[in-house]
């Protein structure tokens, strides 16, 4: 009788919050279809003025630009270079982070807690500090490694060399190793070994059960991973800038910044715009290869619905190889970061030597913080970073919600437009913002590269909220219907603090990507709108190496001041939540 007087007041409430939820959700599309979809469409409208006229000031459509770039005769070996870097990135990163992540799941190899975090942290360092790190280390004149080379066993020239395309494939692939951990290590923890049992069972030795068994189940995975790292290098611009334009090994991302910022002629955004199209066609066709991948790998799903544990190998005489290789590694993505901060100490690039450490001085860190654009770029990273973060995680949950609980047309636009921004590859949507924004007070400021990064890591923000949302029951929010709680309080008191743990997570790698992005800055750049990476990037080409090394050192461990923090006391309040999830229902005890 209870039950059937509640049921109505709360159906009432429920009725009460759907215009709510229905304009809310029509301003989000509307904010939708102005961040992502405007300009795209203003960049197709581009493509087709007159060469090295912008949209605004002609009516005229012509078919010049594509014929231009068909008929470019660098067009093939911007492809090939392209799609050259991505291959051979993914396969070293891949396999390099399949190791460790094996090392780290399924056998017991000590100090995994450690490596764990180690991988999280290194997300955060950005890769144009490695690039420039790299370039101290493998410079063909007076690199370290040349020079200990050449002391160490009198030869002349240049021994090893950093502009290189098999250099910049070897540096890329170690630099996004954690990355590719992080996804991996996720489908190594989720495999019921009970197969792997009963392969060892039937007498086959370890070998046989992982390449019969384990490695034909993870091949789907791996595979989706592979191609989403892929398309990540396909339209990866950092370190095809840094070192990609001095080793003269174009690619289509420097291509397109090339034909925006020329030094020598009025930027072609028409041809720029053409260019940003056939890119956008090549992650598109990307994309509806990994999705087939994704649907593919729901065929191989072996977690099954009750507890189990991963079992964990003993590695025996491997033990000691194993560490070494793990240890291997960090050392080696340490090397550029570690002569980054030995660069930072002195008066001028210098070897190490004993008569470079009588030169240290702290004067480097005393101009960073005692020039003013300096200072400002601090000051506008700081607000890029709390309000990018902060504004895709709020809309993330409310976008997520809907999507998630709404089963209407609107809810399943807001969804495919949010998710729309992960197929567009960087380069393009900053020259689609340029053009979109290009003549509105926001140029120039800071807030074109917040809306620019919102646009770009909204779709981050929606899919993993909505993977959260789908392992809360909505009876949490109907019963706060019931109570008379309206949508926003529902999603203040119910939905924010039961996603905390998730949402911290999203915030610390939208903030994390978008301190270390240069993508957006340099494409949107101006005198007033300067942040640290832009910053950085100007100082190295100046060029003021012991000057930008010291303001590297100041970004790489603010950024690890916040996420390595963050992230622990997410992962301990996540931890905190499972153990009284546990405590609370006797069922789960045995999982223990």
């Amino acid at each position: 009788m209870r039950n059937t007087e509640i049921q109505p007041a709360g159906m009432l409430q429920r009725i009460r919050a759907v215009p709510v939820v229905t304009i809310v959700s029509i301003l989000l599309l509307a904010l939708l279809l102005v961040l992502v979809v405007a300009p795209l469409v203003l960049l197709f409208r581009t493509s087709l003025a007159p060469p090295g006229e912008l949209p605004f000031n002609t009516d005229v459509y012509t078919l010049e630009n594509y014929r231009s770039a068909l008929n470019n005769a660098r067009l093939p070996t911007l492809i090939g270079n392209t799609l050259k870097y991505a291959a051979g990135t993914v396969c070293i990163g891949v396999g390099v982070a399949f190791t460790i992540a094996w090392l780290v799941e399924r056998t017991n190899l000590p100090f995994k807690a450690l490596i764990r975090t180690m991988m999280f942290s290194w997300m955060a360092v950005p890769p144009v500090v490695m690039a420039f790190g790299w370039i101290l280390l493998g410079n063909p004149g007076n690199g370290i490694f040349n020079v200990l080379l050449r002391w160490m066993f009198d030869l002349r020239g240049a021994v090893i060399t950093v502009y290189s395309m098999k250099a910049m494939i070897i540096i890329t692939g170690l630099a996004i190793v954690p990355t590719a951990f992080t996804m991996i290590a996720g489908l190594l923890r989720n495999m019921d070994p009970h197969l792997e049992s009963a392969g060892s069972v039937h007498g086959a030795s370890g070998f046989s059960v992982f390449r019969t068994v384990t490695l034909p189940l993870l091949v789907p995975g791996l595979l989706s991973v592979g191609i989403l790292l892929f398309m990540a290098m396909v339209q990866a611009f950092d370190l095809p800038l840094v070192i990609g334009l001095t080793a003269r090994v174009p690619v289509l991302s420097t291509q397109i910044f090339l034909l925006a910022n020329s030094d020598i002629s009025r930027p072609d955004y028409s041809l720029t715009a053409t260019f940003g199209t056939f890119f956008l066609l090549l992650a598109a066709v990307l994309m509806m290869v990994y999705f087939r991948t994704v649907r593919m790998s729901e065929r191989f799903r072996v977690v099954s619905g009750k507890a189990f544990r991963p079992s964990k190998r003993p590695l025996g005489a491997w033990r000691l190889p194993a560490i070494g290789f793990v240890a291997l590694y960090f050392l080696i993505m340490m090397l550029p970061f570690l002569v980054l901060i030995w660069t930072s100490f002195q008066p001028f690039y210098a070897v190490p030597s004993a008569e470079a450490f009588g030169r240290m001085t702290l004067q480097n860190y005393a101009d960073v913080f005692g020039q003013s654009f300096i200072i400002r770029a601090l000051v506008n990273t700081i607000i890029l970073v709390l309000f990018s973060a902060t504004i895709v995680m709020v809309l993330s949950v409310m976008i997520a919600w809907i999507s998630v609980r709404s089963k209407g047309r609107l809810g399943k636009a807001l969804e495919v437009i949010s998710f729309l921004p992960i197929a567009i590859p960087p380069v393009v949507l900053a020259i689609a913002v340029l053009l979109i924004y290009l003549r509105t007070p926001l140029y120039g400021t800071v807030w074109i590269i917040i809306l620019a990064h919102v646009t770009a890591y909204i779709a981050f923000g929606t899919r993993t909220m909505n993977a959260a949302l789908l392992q809360i029951h909505s009876e949490l929010e109907n019963a706060s219907f019931v109570c008379g709680a309206g949508w926003f309080t529902m999603l203040r008191r119910i939905i924010f603090p039961l996603l905390l743990p998730h949402i911290l997570n999203g915030w610390l790698w939208v903030a994390g990507h978008s301190a270390r992005d240069i993508t957006f800055p340099l494409f949107l750049i101006t005198s007033s709108n300067v942040v640290a990476a832009s910053q950085l990037y100007l100082l190295w080409t100046t060029p003021e190496i012991p000057t930008a090394s010291a303001l590297a050192v100041i970004l790489v461990m603010g950024l690890l001041s916040v996420v390595v923090p963050v992230q622990i006391y997410a992962a301990r309040l996540e931890s905190g939540r499972h153990r009284r999830s546990r405590a609370s229902d006797p069922a789960l005890a045995p999982a223990e």
